[in-house]
């Protein structure tokens, strides 16, 4: 039972198209914001927007890359224009890319994470806070990986962009707390859907084992046993972005139902 303490404010969700950007914006929208929503593809964001909707609440699809620093800013700029107000945002839009030995990897890869996950998600975040500040305060909450905390072999540009942003988040939080500004991460392990799939599908491949064996391996590794859905990071997401976290900056909450215990 939600308490709607959202109701009458407005939020961002980047990268709201699936998974756990869809998750976030409904949980948002069903605690009672309007939500804008971002993300490279229409057609995703129209069918998040409908069931924003159909929860009661305003929804706007802004179509962005957060590669693009301009698109970053449009997307702040809109949702402003569209509502009014903003007093949340949520940074889910993420890149990963081909992997390879940090020897192997190409520069243009290193670029690209850094495009998306560092600078695009503090692009967002940046053009956020004068609005944050008019509203007296809010909160922006970003979204790691668990590959920080366990950094495999052959993703380093994903998981440096990734520490850079968690880092960066930190320190932006330390510089907005007094203007009652609040910066988290939500650090999610494996999550269940399509991204999975397809990794896992791999995974099963190159050990020659059916995927159903690899998923029940994976769940088996965690201390409950299973792997978490985008609606539980996005239970997460929800908790640092309302109110009833006004406490809470600067901090790191993991949700991997205990693959990884720190």
């Amino acid at each position: 039972m939600t308490d709607r303490s959202l109701a009458g404010r407005v939020a961002i969700v980047s990268g709201s198209g699936e998974g756990i950007g869809r998750s976030s914006a409904l949980a948002l929208a069903g605690d009672g914001a309007d939500i804008a929503l971002g993300g490279r593809r229409p057609e995703q964001l129209e069918r998040v927007a409908g069931e924003v909707r159909a929860l009661g609440r305003r929804a706007l699809c802004v179509p962005t890359d957060i590669g693009d620093p301009d698109r970053c800013r449009a997307l702040v700029a809109r949702t402003v224009e569209a509502f009014g107000r903003l007093d949340a945002v949520v940074n889910v839009a993420a890149l990963s890319v081909d992997e390879a030995r940090v020897e192997d990897a190409d520069r243009a890869d290193w670029e690209r994470a850094l495009a998306v996950n560092l600078f695009g998600t503090m692009e967002v975040s940046r053009a956020a806070l004068p609005h944050l500040r008019a509203a007296g305060g809010g909160a922006i909450v970003q979204i790691g990986t668990l590959s920080t905390r366990t950094t495999p072999p052959r993703l380093a540009p994903y998981v440096s962009a990734k520490l850079a942003m968690m880092g960066a988040s930190q320190t932006l939080a330390r510089e907005v707390g007094r203007e009652g500004i609040r910066v988290n991460v939500v650090v999610p392990g494996y999550v269940t859907g399509p991204h999975l799939d397809v990794l896992f599908a791999g995974y099963a491949a190159r050990r020659g084992v059916s995927f159903e064996q690899v998923f029940a391996d994976a769940s088996a590794q965690s201390v409950l046993g299973r792997i978490p859905s985008p609606d539980d990071v996005a239970e997460a997401v929800l908790f640092l972005a309302s109110p009833r976290s006004a406490g809470i900056t600067g901090i790191q909450i993991d949700v991997n139902a205990g693959l990884f215990l720190p």
